[in-house]
């Protein structure tokens, strides 16, 4: 009786560590924080980017995040949440009202794609494709009380 109890909690147990590990399958290692924010820097010279801007419910002004993609042939894959800032404009209106995290987006063999400028409540990942494409999930989370 009692090695049928182990036999159980070794398979949950084992069952549990290979969810864990399916579920971090490596998609936060290629979105580095940097230490420093480097949101007014990116701001300064969007021109050599391309930009996009994710923007908050409709009843919320700002924005949560701000994608700065290199150009050149890398390509960045992103939901209809992103909208392109092409203006100056458009980039002045546009605030993250938040504290905001800074990081990279990293590719194949640790290429730098661009920056991702977020709102520290949100969660975001990123995911190799082949050598030339990353995926950018970006998951806003709500904060009723703000």
């Amino acid at each position: 009786m009692k090695i049928n109890a182990y036999r159980n909690l070794f398979l949950i147990a084992l069952v549990f560590s290979f969810g864990l590990s399916a579920c971090s399958s490596g998609n936060r290692a290629n979105l580095k924080r940097i230490k420093s924010n480097k949101e007014w820097e990116m701001r300064q010279n969007w021109n050599n980017y391309t930009v996009y801007s994710r923007n908050r419910p409709s009843f919320v002004r700002g924005a949560v995040a701000f994608l700065y993609k290199l150009q050149g042939d890398k390509k960045i894959l992103i939901d209809r949440g992103w909208t392109v800032v092409t203006t100056q404009e458009e980039k002045d209106k546009i605030k993250i009202w938040d504290t905001v995290i800074s990081a990279e987006i990293l590719g194949h063999n640790a290429e730098l794609y661009g920056y991702l400028i977020y709102r520290s409540g949100d969660r975001a990942s990123v995911k190799i494709i082949d050598e030339q494409t990353v995926k950018l999930s970006y998951h806003y989370n709500r904060n009723y009380g703000n």
